[in-house]
């Protein structure tokens, strides 16, 4: 099944830029952001990989199958961003 996330910004949308880096900061994770597949890779995990783009005033981030410790990292981060969250299943 496909999970897809949708976290808003009332005051302007964060760069992809700047969320990886806060989610390095946060998880001392160096993650992997693949800009062409417009995906976020954790290297120790290869199943904690899923899709994160900025779409207008929001970013997506969708996945296949359970939330991962690095998609949670991910929406914690989104949140004190300054964003809120919405989630729906496709």
């Amino acid at each position: 099944m496909i999970y897809s996330r949708e976290v808003h910004f009332d005051q302007g949308c964060p760069s992809i830029d700047e969320v990886t880096h806060r989610i390095r900061l946060r998880t001392g994770i160096q993650t992997i952001y693949l800009s062409d597949k417009w995906l976020l890779v954790n290297p120790f995990d290869q199943e904690d990989i899923f899709s994160l783009y900025q779409e207008d005033q929001s970013i997506v981030l969708t996945s296949e199958g359970a939330s991962t410790d690095l998609l949670i990292a991910t929406l914690y981060t989104l949140l004190e961003m300054g964003g809120y969250y919405t989630d729906w299943s496709n």
